[in-house]
């Protein structure tokens, strides 16, 4: 099974305020579900927002 984070998780891995997480999630920027109330976010989503969000050392 594939692991999800919260958002509190989300905003430690990217360094990212709470609205800023929160603001991706709810435009789809980040994709994630709802359980029992709580956004998470997959694991695959962040691996893949980090992939295609970051220059990887490029400039």
């Amino acid at each position: 099974m594939e692991r999800l984070f919260t958002i509190k998780e989300t905003m430690d891995i990217l360094q990212l305020s709470y609205t800023t997480v929160y603001g991706m999630c709810h435009n789809g920027q980040l994709p994630s579900c709802k359980v029992g109330g709580s956004i998470r976010i997959p694991q695959e989503s962040l691996r893949n927002f980090i992939l295609n969000n970051t220059t990887r050392g490029q400039q």
